[in-house]
């Protein structure tokens, strides 16, 4: 059974995944949804093992995409090809978030929309920007989660600004 939001992501970028598990407590705490990454794997444990139990259980793949992540053999020979596969038979949803400057379009990944507006990669954000972003690629996150046609495209690219006008600075 498909029950998890699992992390994929290189270990250069762990400040990010820690933005990510941050903002997303609240809804693991509150029951909404399981979220999975590589620092649940305790010590003395079969860590491949681990993963791949993970990937065959992942409902949501996030791709945490920058240049390390697409320069990890592990993620790139272990993980990726199995989160498209299930994408492509099982129906798990694919989020990828553009960290900063990658060649991702020499990837499969680029057949995948982004959970958000790739012409402005995170890392190049305000700080107050980054923190909204990443709030609502959270939102995202849960709700193709709880979507229960998962495997169909969510959101379309804009080259507008992806800031909800909720979210906008003054």
């Amino acid at each position: 059974m498909r029950n998890l939001v699992f992390f994929s992501y290189s270990h250069k970028d762990q400040d990010w995944l820690e933005a990510f598990q941050t903002m997303l407590k609240p809804a693991v705490q509150a029951g909404q949804l399981s979220v999975w990454d590589d620092t649940k794997i305790a010590p003395g444990t079969q860590w491949k093992t681990q993963i791949q139990t993970a990937l065959d259980t992942a409902k949501v793949a996030v791709l945490l995409v920058s240049k390390d992540f697409l320069a990890s053999d592990f993620i790139q020979n272990n993980e990726l090809p199995v989160l498209l596969e299930a994408a492509q038979k099982n129906g798990a949803t694919i989020l990828w978030v553009y960290l900063g400057a990658a060649l991702y379009q020499y990837t499969p990944i680029a057949d995948y929309q982004a959970a958000h507006n790739i012409a402005r990669p995170l890392s190049v954000l305000s700080p107050a920007r980054r923190e909204i972003a990443v709030a609502e690629i959270c939102e995202k996150i849960i709700l193709a989660y709880k979507d229960a046609s998962l495997g169909q495209p969510m959101f379309q690219a804009s080259s507008a600004d992806a800031i909800s006008p909720a979210f906008q600075m003054p």
